[in-house]
C-alpha cells in the first residue's frame, strides 16, 4: 500500500512541475514575463535600442528608405515583443519571429524601411511602435529625399531645359547655382582661352537647341573688340539670360581666365564676315 502511495506522489509531483513550466512559458509568450515582485513594471531598464531615432538620406530615384534597429533585453527575465505598429501605411517592419521572445541578455534586429516609389523632394519623419510585455517603445526613422546631382555630362531633358531657362530669366546668377553649376561654373575651374570657351560658352551659345534669346557668336552683326568682349565676360548684359561671369561678379571667373577668354574671343569671333553679293 505506501509502495502504491509513494509511486502515485512520484507521478503528481511530476505532473505539477510539468504544469508550472507549461504555466510559466504561457506568460512569457503571453506578454506577461515572470517577476521577482508584484505586478509592476520593473524600475530599470529593460530594452535597450541601438538608437532611438535614426536618419536615411535618399534620392528621388530610390524606391524605398532602408533601417536597421538592434534591441537588447538588459533585464533579468524574458522580454515578449508581440508586434511593430508603423505609423504609415508606407513603412514596413519585420521582426525575427511572431512573437519574438528575447531571453535576458539575447540581442537581434529588426529590419524597416519607408516606401518612397514616387516621392519627390521632402522631409519625412516615420515611427514604430513596439508592443511589448513590459510596455511600449517607440523608435523614429526620418527620411530627406532629395534630386540626386547632376553629372556635367548629362544633356538636359526638354522639360528640365525650359525649367532652366524659366529660371535664368529671372534671375541670370542662376546658372552658377544647384545643379545649373555643374556645366556653367564648376567646369571652368583651371581652363583658359579656347578650353574655357568650349566648356562654359559654347553650351549655350554653340548648342544646336539655342535659345532664340542666347546669341551665335559666330555670325554677329556688329563688330567687338578686346574691351568689349571683356566688358561683356566679366559684367554681364543688363535685362537678358547673360550674367556677369567674374568672381567679383558673383561668377566663377578669375581674373586672368576672363583675360583669356576675351582674347580668345577677340581673335576668332570679333569681326563679322563681310557681306557677300553683288
Amino acid at each position: 500500500m505506501w509502495h502504491g502511495w509513494g509511486m502515485w506522489k512520484m507521478k503528481w509531483s511530476r505532473a505539477a512541475a510539468a504544469g508550472l513550466a507549461w504555466l510559466a512559458w504561457l506568460a512569457v509568450a503571453g506578454g506577461l514575463p515572470a517577476r521577482e515582485g508584484g505586478d509592476s513594471p520593473p524600475a530599470g531598464p529593460t530594452l535597450v535600442f541601438d538608437a532611438e531615432s535614426k536618419e536615411y538620406h535618399a534620392t528621388t530615384e530610390e524606391t524605398n528608405a532602408p533601417f536597421v534597429f538592434y534591441v537588447t533585453n538588459v533585464w533579468t527575465n524574458a522580454i515578449v515583443i508581440q508586434e511593430v505598429e508603423p505609423s504609415c501605411r508606407c513603412t514596413v517592419a519585420d521582426l525575427p519571429a511572431h512573437p519574438w521572445i528575447l531571453a535576458p541578455g539575447a540581442s537581434g534586429a529588426v529590419t524597416a524601411r519607408v516606401e518612397l516609389d514616387g516621392q519627390e523632394e521632402a522631409a519625412l519623419v516615420r515611427t514604430l511602435t513596439f508592443l511589448t510585455s513590459v510596455g511600449e517603445r517607440v523608435v523614429t526613422l526620418e527620411v530627406s529625399v532629395t534630386a540626386p546631382p547632376r553629372r556635367a555630362d548629362t544633356p538636359l531633358t526638354e522639360a528640365e531645359r525650359k525649367a532652366a531657362t524659366v529660371k535664368a530669366a529671372a534671375d541670370a546668377r542662376a546658372i552658377f547655382k544647384g545643379d545649373c553649376a555643374a556645366c556653367h561654373a564648376d567646369k571652368a575651374r583651371g581652363l583658359l582661352g579656347k578650353e574655357l570657351y568650349e566648356a562654359t560658352c559654347g553650351i549655350c551659345h554653340d548648342s544646336p537647341r539655342r535659345a532664340a534669346s542666347v546669341p551665335d557668336l559666330h555670325g554677329l552683326k556688329l563688330p567687338a573688340d578686346l574691351a568689349s568682349w571683356k566688358t561683356l565676360i566679366a559684367c554681364g548684359k543688363p535685362h537678358t539670360m547673360m550674367p556677369g561671369f567674374a568672381a567679383t561678379e558673383g561668377g566663377p571667373l578669375t581674373e586672368l581666365q576672363v583675360s583669356s577668354l576675351a582674347a580668345y574671343l577677340d581673335k576668332t569671333m570679333g569681326h563679322p564676315s563681310p557681306a557677300t553679293g553683288p
